[in-house]
């Protein structure tokens, strides 16, 4: 049975902090916990060489994003855990177009964040 609190939150919650230094999870909780109060953090793991951290508010999530927070005396970028990005599909593309071209035009639009997968039509 999920508890009442957890049972809200969302990926929209959570960020992620991959520290570039050897952090315990505490420390970094408690550096989240100064910019946006001790009482906002919901949930901290480690997961992947990351800490993720579920906040009560999608307000401090930004905030926290835009702001970084300091660990250690040292800035570390926070990162939101569900990155906004559009999935494009082209279809009917000729063979003498090569990925190559196609990952310049589309990123002149903004970043690609996964490679390029080839379907079947058939």
């Amino acid at each position: 049975m999920v508890n009442g609190d957890f049972a809200k939150l969302t990926r929209k919650h959570g960020i992620k902090i991959s520290a570039g230094m050897a952090c315990t999870v505490e420390e970094i909780g408690l550096a989240v916990g100064e910019k946006v109060g001790h009482g906002s953090i919901k949930s901290l793991a480690r997961m992947n060489s990351a800490v993720v951290i579920f906040l009560d508010q999608v307000e401090k999530v930004n905030c926290v994003v835009e702001t970084g927070v300091t660990v250690r005396e040292m800035f570390v970028q926070v990162q939101p855990l569900m990155l906004p990005a559009t999935k494009v599909i082209l279809s009917n593309v000729p063979p003498f177009i090569t990925d190559e071209f196609l990952s310049r035009e589309l990123s002149r639009h903004g970043k690609l964040v996964s490679p390029m997968k080839k379907m079947l039509s058939g």
